[in-house]
């Protein structure tokens, strides 16, 4: 598992009603290329692969869903996908955030993607 180690004091089910999902942003993404050590700095981006990687196909940014290192599920918003340049088709490496802005980087089978419509 990629994804980054923190605690979290909200937990959520896939069943459970009423997720807080806010709008799609309007900025701090990135889409059509590859990330840069500045766009992470500037908080557009959640990694760098310093320019090994090239940008994975899918609409950004979208909703998904995370399943994290304890198997809880967590609503995310998906902010970046890029692909090593070396496995071309392998899994994609994505960049989340989560509904408090905690940015998570995991691999394409950790996640399920819900599309850009508001979850309900």
């Amino acid at each position: 598992m990629i994804g980054k180690w923190f605690k979290r004091d909200k937990r959520y089910s896939l069943s459970q009603p009423g997720i807080p999902w806010p709008d799609l942003p309007q900025g701090g993404f990135i889409t059509g290329r590859s990330a840069r050590v500045g766009d992470v700095d500037q908080g557009e981006a959640v990694f760098s692969q310093g320019g090994a990687a090239e940008a994975y196909p899918i609409t950004i940014p979208q909703y998904a869903f995370w399943k994290d290192e304890t198997g809880s599920t967590v609503p995310v918003i998906v902010v970046q996908a890029e692909r090593h340049i070396a496995d071309a088709d392998g899994e994609p490496i994505l960049g989340l955030r989560t509904l408090e802005g905690e940015s998570i980087v995991a691999s394409g089978d950790e996640v399920e993607f819900l599309g850009t419509d508001l979850p309900i």
